[in-house]
């Protein structure tokens, strides 16, 4: 067994795994202590730090840890983090919060392989991936390739663009360490929100309310940028609003609903960077990717600029979600746009148009 899983001062930056689990639990640390004990404050705030982080940020940030004091600390301050937001229990929270938390481990991943390409391996046999090591690439069996990447849209990662042989799909280790991302949101999603007693919830209720304060507020602010400045959403057929639901809960939605959303977007004058906004709940973004993605489509890149699908290829490709009585007159998104803005009073018009 590789020594930086039995030491807390590194367990702690990997609370999801089930050594670190095991420390928690040989720690003498009970339920009742950790939610009321002024000996585990700090675990307390820094739990509501994880969830308020990844509220502001996306991203939770790992903190300088020295001692072993500071280590459990950290350790026990993420079951009270999941005790919190299952006490909340919003499920829009619930996936930023896991997203959070995984994407602070990739980026820390990232860093640690640089120095100890062990962890690689550890990480493989936590997570029960039958992995071959090569010195610059790695191949894992399709089936575990599949289960991993099915929330992974772009399109390096159909498995028809990957190199397979005998049932192995080669990864280089970047690649795969990203696999392991997905790996690590399963994980810490299992479960969640747990079934905490209405008594332990009662007795968190000051942290609860600090962050259910901030996401309120970071509601609004995204509700305000959902207008984006010069449109109405209001005025959006039902497909593009189900995407952009979908989008701003941090669903996955598959390349085709990405390529009408952002096109339509595009079409209706938003900029590249209001649109990669709209991106930043997704599971796998990447501001580089997205931002190549958006310009490539608005025609940056030397491209012709991309209309938005029309009716037909949206309900080909399964985009078609419900209609109203205006989508019965209309053949393409951006007409359903423009023909509900004429049956809107003129101030609302006005208002749209801003």
């Amino acid at each position: 067994m590789i020594k930086w899983r039995a030491e807390s001062t590194h367990l702690c930056f990997y609370p999801f795994l089930s050594s670190a689990s095991k420390y928690v639990e040989e720690s003498g640390a009970t339920l009742e202590n950790l939610i009321s004990s002024a000996t585990f404050e700090r675990a307390r705030l820094r739990g509501k730090a994880r969830i308020l982080e990844a509220i502001k940020d996306g991203v939770i940030i790992k903190p300088a840890v020295i001692t072993n004091a500071q280590a459990e600390m950290e350790l026990l301050s993420y079951p009270f983090a999941r005790i919190l937001v299952s006490c909340i229990h919003d499920a829009h929270l619930v996936r930023r919060y896991v997203l959070s938390e995984a994407k602070a481990a990739h980026e820390l991943l990232l860093a640690d392989s640089s120095r100890d390409g062990d962890i690689i391996y550890e990480m493989a046999e936590e997570f029960s991936i039958h992995v071959d090591f090569f010195r610059e690439h790695v191949q894992m069996p399709f089936v575990d390739y599949l289960r991993f990447t099915a929330n992974l849209h772009d399109k390096k990662w159909k498995l028809v663009n990957r190199g397979l042989e005998k049932g192995r799909v080669k990864l280089e280790k970047g690649e795969f360490i990203r696999i392991i991302q997905e790996a690590i949101y399963e994980r810490i999603m299992k479960d969640l929100p747990l079934n905490v007693p209405i008594a332990v919830c009662g007795a968190i209720k000051g942290y609860t309310d600090d962050i259910k304060r901030e996401l309120e507020e970071t509601r609004k602010k995204f509700g305000d940028a959902e207008c984006f400045i010069v449109k109405d959403p209001n005025f959006f057929p039902p497909c593009i609003t189900h995407i952009l639901s979908n989008l701003k809960e941090g669903i996955n939605v598959t390349h085709g609903a990405r390529f009408a959303v952002t096109a339509f977007l595009l079409n209706l004058g938003l900029t590249e960077d209001e649109i990669i906004e709209i991106y930043k709940n997704s599971p796998d973004f990447e501001e580089e990717q997205t931002r190549y993605q958006v310009r490539h489509i608005a025609g940056d890149m030397g491209s012709v600029r991309y209309t938005a699908p029309s009716c037909g290829t949206m309900r080909t490709y399964g985009n078609c979600i419900g209609s109203d009585d205006i989508c019965e007159k209309i053949s393409h998104p951006l007409n359903y746009y423009r023909l509900k803005l004429k049956t809107k009073p003129k101030k609302s018009q006005a208002k749209a148009h801003a």
